[in-house]
């Protein structure tokens, strides 16, 4: 699967979905004048015991993110160094690599049903996992803020999205299989943490739909018009025999998420 912000060339977002605190300003690249955006007064937090609860909780939710994404490093620094020894003539090590953290229809078919979860924390080429880890540091911290949000539910969304994106992908190179489609769907392998990003990008976008983002750090628009629009471009591309995206991997993704939501936060809206 590959990444879910390639369509985009930079993104700014709001810092946080809770109380209100400074916008740090990482880089004047990807940031342009950020504007901060909280939560007004709610039920959640007043002060004092509340308050710190509630940075505690952010504090917890942060370290499940940072751990998703130290997951994905590590995996990715692995799948370089078994690159690196097949191109100096030991190719098996990376061969099995690949056939149990990458995802393929037929590996399934024979009982190979780890790549359904190892897949989701593994990237191939450098491209991929950059893209992919400035989505998940951004989007993700951004709903690791929300004051609904344990670490458990985090996780769950995360971990529960990268399953369904991957059920998404076989599913659909199942499907062109059956429609004996011209195209390498049966070769086809699939990798990537986009639909689990696309799940907590969809989760977000249910609880804070008009949070602001910036489409290539210029263009204003709500965080729901941001994930429905990678949603429509996914569809459109679905079948498309040029396209080397994991596009129902992100379907899939979005799918979880936003069942997630309906069935454990829909009460929950800012």
């Amino acid at each position: 699967m590959s990444s879910y912000l390639r369509l985009t060339a930079t993104l700014r977002s709001p810092r946080t979905l809770g109380l209100p605190r400074p916008t740090n300003i990482m880089s004047s690249h990807f940031f342009h004048k950020p504007t901060p955006f909280s939560l007004p007064s709610s039920r959640f937090y007043f002060r004092g015991r509340t308050n710190t609860n509630y940075q505690a909780r952010e504090t917890a939710n942060t370290a499940v993110l940072y751990t998703l994404l130290g997951t994905n490093l590590a995996v990715f620094g692995y799948a370089m160094y078994l690159k690196e020894q097949a191109r100096q003539g030991h190719p098996l090590p990376f061969k099995e690599f690949t056939q149990k953290m990458t995802l393929s229809l037929p590996d399934f078919q024979h009982g190979s049903y780890l790549p359904i979860l190892t897949s989701t924390f593994t990237h191939l080429d450098i491209g991929h996992l950059l893209a992919n880890m400035f989505s998940l540091y951004f989007l993700g911290s951004f709903l690791a803020s929300a004051p609904v949000i344990t670490p458990l539910r985090y996780f769950t969304i995360a971990i529960g999205s990268g399953l369904a994106g991957s059920v998404g992908w076989l599913f659909h190179r199942y499907y062109q299989r059956q429609a004996k489609a011209p195209g390498k769907w049966h070769t086809a392998r699939g990798s990537g943490f986009s639909g689990s990003i696309m799940g907590l990008s969809t989760v977000a976008a249910c609880l804070t739909p008009h949070a602001r983002f910036f489409l290539m750090g210029i263009v204003p628009m709500p965080l729901w018009a941001l994930v429905t629009g990678f949603a429509v471009f996914d569809g459109y591309y679905l079948n498309s025999l040029d396209s080397n995206i994991g596009h129902a991997g992100h379907l899939g993704g979005l799918a979880f998420g936003l069942l997630y939501y309906v069935a454990r936060l829909r009460t929950f809206r800012y």
